[in-house]
């Protein structure tokens, strides 16, 4: 019981909330930079090599990791 209740806690603070978020919007932006590049560059097919492509997926591979540590920091 007292772990569950450190665990809210935690839960509840606002480093760990705005991490949440942060890791949400990484993970989404990661999910959907093919679309993002298709939208952006007007192109059915997006190479691999892509600058947009792979721009979007460092932006939500660093927004992952600072969520990561927005979250440890207390």
């Amino acid at each position: 019981m007292l772990l569950f209740v450190d665990l809210l806690t935690r839960l509840a603070m606002p480093n760990v909330i705005t991490g949440l978020v942060l890791a949400a919007l990484g993970l989404a932006i990661t999910f959907l930079a093919r679309k993002i590049a298709r939208v952006i560059r007007k192109e059915k097919e997006i190479p691999n090599n892509d600058n947009v492509y792979l721009i979007c997926k460092a932006l939500g591979l660093v927004m992952i990791c600072v969520a990561l540590i927005v979250m440890i920091i207390q």
